[in-house]
């Protein structure tokens, strides 16, 4: 624990930040290979961040920030509607896409994008379609404006979202477009990457396992120029992070 204590430490400093994080000792690891203990463990991840829900999500949103989010707080679903059109007219928005999450018919995605004169599709994921209709969709993808999705889960330490590409949900959602919207709702944000690493160790052994896990943590940025941080080179430019505290 001291030396990923240690590294987190160094990890921290080099970013310029000046908040470390404190690895939790009572968290949830993905040291184990018993499925019965790992469903456990993931059960305990999100009873946790049931129970915690209002201070994961603070947490949440603070380090959302600090990593680059533009963080937004609606206090129900026509709020979170209003902001996405907002975003929509502010980028002058013609082609959106969006993800299958189910928050995203909850705040009534459809109205709130079409209101503002912009088309809104689906982009699905590409594992068993034709060589067409890869083609097509990744056409769509890149031509897209905005991809708007939901999160599968978020990380509080480090202001990560987490998505699981799958049918409805495609990974160019949230990397093609130069703008990506994330709705996310009390009860998805996890406290630490070990509950996540839990949750993926538990559905790793019950056969659940998604192929392939996006996280997102801010806009895409690189430093292989020059040693020059650049920001949007291999993903969006810019990203929002809407809480739905409704509920």
């Amino acid at each position: 624990m001291a030396d990923r204590a240690k590294f987190l430490a160094a990890v921290t400093a080099s970013l310029g930040r000046t908040v470390v994080l404190v690895p939790n000792p009572d968290s949830a690891t993905a040291g184990f290979d018993d499925g019965v203990l790992a469903k456990s463990n993931a059960e305990m991840a999100m009873a946790d961040a049931n129970t915690r829900s209002r201070e994961l999500v603070d947490q949440m949103a603070d380090a959302a920030a600090t990593a680059g989010w533009k963080v937004h707080r609606a206090c129900n679903p026509e709020t979170a509607s209003d902001l996405v059109a907002s975003i929509c007219e502010e980028k002058k928005a013609s082609s959106v896409l969006r993800s299958k999450h189910e928050v995203l018919d909850q705040i009534g995605i459809e109205s709130a994008v079409t209101s503002t004169g912009a088309t809104l599709g689906i982009t699905e994921h590409f594992g068993d379609n034709s060589s067409a209709l890869v083609d097509n969709s990744k056409s769509s993808a890149f031509s897209a404006d905005i991809g708007i999705t939901g999160v599968d889960y978020a990380i509080a330490e480090t202001g990560t979202i987490v998505l699981h590409p799958r049918s409805g949900l495609s990974r160019l959602i949230s990397l093609a477009p130069p703008t990506h919207i994330a709705v996310l709702r009390h009860g998805e944000v996890l406290d630490s990457l070990d509950e996540l690493f839990a949750m993926e160790r538990s559905d790793f052994m019950s056969g659940k396992l998604a192929g392939s896990m996006n996280l997102i943590s801010g806009p895409s940025k690189t430093a292989d120029i020059e040693g020059t941080t650049v920001t949007g080179i291999h993903g969006p430019l810019e990203v929002h992070l809407i809480i739905l505290d409704h509920g």
